[in-house]
């Protein structure tokens, strides 16, 4: 009985050391190879434009950040806009480009939002199935929506019963540990918000509901045990279980 218990505990001691050590490790891997990759890529840029003698390691990392940040600093100037623009307009004109254009830059602009507002406003989602109800929990993307079709009424005539309700609403339903997504325009009265910030609602959700942001183990009725306190109530009810045999065999 120790030595299974000995186990079981160096078992979750373990467990609990990768859950801490595995994203600290994977988050650092990740800023090196990109800090080396930046530094490999425009470090070699200024070795040919540089003297010999003036390159300094490091110096590549540093240019590229004072690049990124003049470039969003020019960013907001009506002339680069325009010139902006019209480099994208001429890179829609072509097939293969304009595909894996649209996708690099819808990529880097959903990573650069800040806050929740940018985020997406964390919502509930309640369908009918059946006779019974479900709820999901997802983010608000638009507040007055209309569907892809509604918007080219200018261009062409839309067909009878695709137009979008007045009161619709574009809302994202991430999928668990983020293999894709779902976008569903539903009337607002379908939604309800949710009193919790974005980045705590995507991470309950991306995690399948297995973490629980709220401090402390207390298990409060009708949310999601942390992970933590799963493992405690099982070991108290191997405890349990273990004395009633003990009990029975006496």
């Amino acid at each position: 009985m120790q030595e299974t218990s000995l186990l079981s505990q160096l078992r979750t001691w373990f467990l609990q050391g990768i859950a801490l050590l595995a994203p600290l490790t994977i988050t650092l891997a990740l800023l090196i190879w990109l800090g080396r990759s930046v530094e490999l890529f425009v470090g070699g840029l200024l070795r040919h434009l540089l003297p010999g003698s003036w390159y300094v390691p490091g110096m590549g990392l540093v240019a590229a950040l004072i690049v990124t940040l003049a470039a969003g600093l020019l960013a907001n100037l009506f002339l680069v806009r325009w010139l902006l623009e019209l480099a994208e307009r001429v890179l829609d004109r072509i097939p293969l480009v304009k595909s894996l254009f649209q996708g690099l830059k819808d990529v880097a602009r959903f990573f650069a939002r800040t806050g929740d507002q940018d985020l997406g406003r964390p919502v509930v989602v309640t369908l009918p199935v059946g006779d019974a109800s479900i709820q999901l929990v997802g983010f608000m993307m638009q507040e007055h929506a209309e569907l892809p079709l509604a918007l080219a009424k200018k261009e062409a005539e839309v067909p009878a019963g695709t137009e979008t309700p007045a009161d619709t609403v574009a809302v994202y339903l991430p999928m668990s540990y983020q293999v894709g997504g779902y976008t569903l325009y539903l009337d607002r009265s379908k939604v309800r918000p949710l009193a919790v910030g974005a980045e705590q609602a995507l991470r309950s959700v991306i995690t399948g509901g297995a973490l629980n942001e709220e401090a402390g183990s207390t298990v409060k009725h009708g949310s999601v045990n942390p992970i933590g306190a799963r493992r405690r109530i099982k070991r108290d009810q191997e405890s349990r279980d273990q004395e009633s045999r003990a009990s029975e065999r006496g």
